[in-house]
């Protein structure tokens, strides 16, 4: 008899909620998301922060973000949002697995004017990249500990919350990976629940 191990345990929950996710209708999600957004919006964090990675959100299924990310945008915070790619592998190296990199989102307008991946995330595109702000303070990719600049909020997403704030991502590993390679310095602390945000839940 095979015995289970939390990743297994991990999967299985993360398959039933993401099917219960995925029978809610477009107005629910969109209603429950603008409570989540709009108490984002009164918290002392997102108020003080002047940098911000946000999530884009994918079309359903997924708490939405518009509200955050163009209310961050009119009021001229400074918006990172994930690029998603795969670095290239040297002479007879494994071939690399994708990661991510926050990159800055410049403005309304062009937020409003992305095109979508293959999952309908709005994503940023591959032209310009290498001139693009990163969290770090440096331009474009693999510059993640190039100085002490970072980020003041990180809103990230997630599959499922357990009552500790622990989080159940969708499994690629993208953020975890991010954030350690982003405060592998040691000049950034990684991000830490505030007491006032854990108290804080829709």
């Amino acid at each position: 008899m095979a015995t289970s191990t939390p990743k297994d345990a991990k999967k299985a929950l993360r398959q039933t909620i993401q099917n219960k996710l995925s029978a809610l209708d477009g107005d629910t999600i969109t209603r429950q998301s603008a409570v989540a957004q709009n108490i984002i919006l009164t918290l002392p964090q997102y108020n003080n922060a002047k940098r911000i990675s946000i999530y884009l959100s994918m079309p359903k299924a997924e708490a939405e973000t518009d509200i955050l990310v163009q209310h961050a945008l009119r009021t001229g915070k400074e918006v990172f949002v994930p690029y998603i790619y795969r670095p290239q592998s040297g002479p007879g190296e494994a071939k690399q697995r994708s990661i991510i990199e926050m990159l800055q989102l410049r403005s309304v307008a062009e937020y409003e004017g992305l095109g979508r991946d293959s999952w309908g995330i709005p994503s940023l595109p591959a032209e310009g990249i290498e001139s693009r702000e990163n969290a770090a303070g440096g331009e474009g990719l693999y510059s993640a500990v190039e100085s002490g600049v970072g980020l003041d909020l990180i809103v990230v997403p997630g599959v499922a919350f357990d009552h500790g704030m622990n989080r159940l991502g969708h499994g690629a590993g993208f953020y975890d990976e991010f954030l350690t390679r982003f405060c592998k310095d040691g000049r950034r602390k990684k991000p830490f629940l505030s007491e006032s945000a854990r108290a804080t839940r829709v």
